[in-house]
């Protein structure tokens, strides 16, 4: 089961632990979703939902 992501979620990516815990900047109607990481550094990933998971402020996973 997928969950939906929405701007202002923190999330984390699945296979890029060393990006730290990001917020969501926004997400369009094709599913990318643009996230800004510890340090500013910004990625907009395509089907973000397969690569991103949501946590809590904690880092743990919801």
């Amino acid at each position: 089961m997928k969950k939906n992501l929405s701007k202002g979620e923190k999330v984390r990516h699945k296979a890029r632990a060393e990006w730290g815990i990001g917020t969501i900047a926004s997400v369009d109607s094709c599913g990318t979703i643009v996230v800004v990481f510890e340090g500013n550094r910004t990625f907009s990933i395509a089907k973000g939902i397969n690569f991103l998971i949501k946590v809590d402020k904690k880092g743990e996973k919801n």
